[in-house]
């Protein structure tokens, strides 16, 4: 187990929120004409984006988690608020996706918490 301990380490947790956010920020605040249009539906795509945020941050204690992952989803709405300043579209359809994706991410962290307790009570 030691050799894993770095994951479950605040630093990690912080570094990936940091780094999601980078990401997200970065896919979601660009103007749409710069962007792509990558194959498969839009709602998709937040979903993932959003669990792939919330779930670099699932490593983590837990209640910083559900910090980060609350913090998370009023990110998802400040950037449908922003989106028309930046000429996207801002979609309240798009939040619920986000909001989908980060219950995804604590799924996630609720399985990890609960196999790493399992483990920690066997040994």
């Amino acid at each position: 187990m030691m050799k894993w301990s770095w994951l479950f380490d605040s630093r990690t947790q912080w570094l990936g929120f940091a780094l999601g956010a980078l990401i997200v920020l970065l896919g979601t605040l660009m103007p749409a004409s710069s962007l792509g249009s990558p194959p498969g539906s839009d709602k998709l795509h937040h979903i993932l984006g959003f669990s792939f945020w919330a779930g670099l941050c699932a490593w983590g204690p837990s209640k910083r988690f559900y910090a980060f992952a609350c913090l998370i989803v009023i990110c998802g709405g400040m950037i449908e608020l922003i989106q028309p300043y930046v000429n996207r579209i801002a979609d309240w359809k798009d939040f619920i996706a986000n909001t989908v994706g980060v219950s995804i991410a604590c799924f996630l962290h609720l399985t990890l918490t609960f196999f790493k307790k399992r483990g920690t009570d066997t040994a």
